[in-house]
């Protein structure tokens, strides 16, 4: 089976929406039984599904054996088909129930910053004062994960940085800009040397996401192209949340602070004057290119941009 005919087979067949959503479950967990217990479903009731589905296509779509489901070639060709039809019938339910009740649905919605002093949670915070019939579905995660549940149909928007050299498949609009620092608790050692170097930083261990986000390839890349060596992992955290601000605080640890954490810590986590290590990114609101916007999508948008033009620097409401 080609490409070719594999799309034409899907388009031209009539699939349950419901077995399209079994389906792509147990592409994501690898595994019939486990794919049955975050549907909320029996596991024959996920074998009979996709069944149906290989009977209406006339192939195999998984390799099953002991240790779970794995896709076979057609599957594999046919996951692509199945994402876009779940996405669109996504966007269809939404639309139609947000018809009926224009300030009443669902909006799901992703964020990298879990701290309270964001735009994201002040444009939240505003969507749900104005409508009290909105349900909001919140999900944490890293910008690439964001990036792709949101091409994937599993969420709606996500509120993400975009990092200089780094590629987001979906569609973006700029919220706003951010500068990221190294920075380092007040009275470092550090900040006895004027303009520090890159050499003077290598004796401390830093606070970093894990290798694959895009704040710390930036700075590996700096460290690269100098010839050293790379920094010192000492505490591996995925956000600057406060406990990790705290770290900070209290050790000579170093690390990439945002310039928006930095404003609830003045005075007790200082940036470095450094230019090579201070990066200018974006922060942007990613949707699937081929989405329909729905009216709570709209709105969301809105009230970030919103917040945006009212300060350079915001604060939520109390």
């Amino acid at each position: 089976m080609n490409e070719e005919s594999a799309c034409d087979n899907f388009c031209s067949m009539s699939f349950s929406p419901v077995d399209i959503s079994y389906f792509l479950e147990v592409v994501r967990h690898g595994h019939l039984g486990r794919a049955a217990i975050a549907s909320g479903v029996t596991q024959p009731a996920i074998t009979k599904a996709i069944r149906r589905l290989e009977d209406a296509i006339g192939v195999a779509l998984f390799e099953r054996g002991a240790h779970g489901a794995r896709l076979t070639g057609d599957g594999h060709l046919f996951l692509e088909s199945a994402r876009r039809f779940h996405a669109q019938h996504s966007d269809l339910v939404r639309t139609a129930s947000e018809l009926r009740a224009q300030h009443a649905g669902l909006l799901r919605i992703g964020l990298t910053n879990p701290s309270s002093d964001t735009e994201a949670v002040w444009a939240m915070s505003e969507m749900i004062r104005r409508r009290p019939g909105l349900r909001v579905n919140l999900r944490i995660g890293k910008s690439d994960a964001l990036n792709a549940a949101v091409e994937a149909g599993e969420l709606d928007v996500a509120v993400v940085p975009s990092y200089p050299g780094v590629t987001l498949s979906c569609a973006q609009i700029v919220i706003n800009e951010d500068r990221v620092h190294v920075a380092a608790r007040a009275h470092h050692p550090l900040f006895a040397i004027p303009v520090p170097t890159l050499d003077d930083l290598a004796p401390y261990s830093w606070v970093m996401p894990s290798r694959d986000s895009a704040a710390r390839r930036v700075v590996t890349e700096i460290h690269e192209r100098a010839g050293l060596p790379l920094p010192r992992v000492a505490l591996e955290a995925e956000f600057t949340s406060e406990a990790v601000l705290g770290v900070v605080g209290s050790t000579d640890l170093l690390s990439l602070v945002p310039a928006s954490s930095l404003r609830s810590w003045v005075g007790r986590i200082v940036p470095l004057p450094m230019p090579l290590l201070t990066v200018q990114r974006s922060l942007v609101l990613v949707t699937r290119p081929s989405a329909t916007w729905s009216p709570l999508m709209t709105a969301f948008r809105d009230v970030l941009l919103s917040y945006r033009v009212a300060s350079p620097n915001p604060r939520p409401a109390p």
